[in-house]
């Protein structure tokens, strides 16, 4: 049963800066949506990725490997119009690239197929430890690169386009800024009080659940279950060289680990968005 299957067609961008809990709310909306556990060696269910490769080439039917980065980036908000004209119901889309605009000044995100924004947002002292060990680098290495206003992935892989994502703070204030209906959600007030925060996007995106669905679905996509799967059968989004791609799942972690200085760094770094999301210094 697709909880969603009366809403129009359209997309929902679950927005963030890398290792925020974008996974977690995917797996959640597709847990809570489809009524069934998610299989996280498969994904199934739980969106595609809004620099996908395969999503340009299947919806414009061309093969983007002989484009520069700037040429692909202009093809994706027609990709993205021909991924709603291809379906009448709602589309999750993963998004760790910043909010803006192609070269041509084309929004990459248009609002006109999009039907909302979900933007999670994570204390980025956390996120630079999460970083760290995703990228299989240093913790002053991931400092650097949360700091990095032109940080980006590479022009082109196998399965992705480039994402220009920026610094952390210029991430957030790019998607807090959006010219797009957004619900903006805290890491940390989704592990403090899953219930509340996890209705509001229940709400904010239209499920037609009760209560008793929502804490079902908070249950598969807890932290501890997710991690127990991974260990069981893997996860097919984990990069080589990482350990594990559940670690803690807990939030104020950084206190345990960031020496002053390197907290300090952060905090110097990225004061003013900080404060905007409530986060002490």
């Amino acid at each position: 049963m697709d909880t969603l299957r009366s809403s129009p067609g359209g997309l929902y961008w679950i927005a963030s800066y890398p290792k925020s809990g974008n996974t977690w709310v995917r797996l959640f909306t597709a847990t809570l949506r489809y009524g069934a556990d998610i299989d996280i060696r498969e994904m199934d269910g739980t969106g595609a990725m809004a620099s996908g490769r395969w999503l340009i080439e299947r919806h414009l039917d061309l093969n983007v490997a002989d484009l520069t980065a700037d040429e692909a980036a202009e093809l994706r908000p027609l990709a993205y119009r021909a991924l709603v004209a291809s379906t009448s119901s709602p589309r999750f889309c993963k998004v760790h690239d910043a909010w803006g605009q192609t070269k041509s000044g084309a929004d990459i995100f248009p609002a006109e197929v999009t039907l909302g924004c979900i933007h999670v947002v994570r204390d980025p002292r956390d996120v630079c430890l999460s970083l760290a060990a995703h990228n299989v680098i240093s913790i002053d290495a991931a400092i650097d690169e949360l700091a990095d206003e032109t940080a980006a992935t590479s022009a082109l892989t196998k399965r992705q386009l480039r994402e220009l994502r920026g610094s952390w703070s210029s991430h957030t204030a790019s998607w807090e800024g959006a010219p797009l209906r957004r619900l903006t959600l805290r890491y940390e007030d989704l592990v403090a009080d899953p219930l509340t925060h996890f209705s509001e996007l229940a709400t904010f995106c239209g499920f037609d659940v009760s209560r008793e669905d929502i804490v079902r679905a908070i249950a598969a996509t807890s932290f501890d279950k997710l991690a127990a799967d991974e260990a069981l059968g893997g996860f097919r989004e984990r990069p080589d060289g990482m350990g594990r791609f559940f670690r803690e799942g807990r939030a104020g972690q950084w206190r345990d680990v960031l020496t002053v200085e390197q907290a300090r760094r952060i905090e110097r770094d990225h004061q003013s968005m900080m404060a905007h999301f409530g986060y002490e210094l």
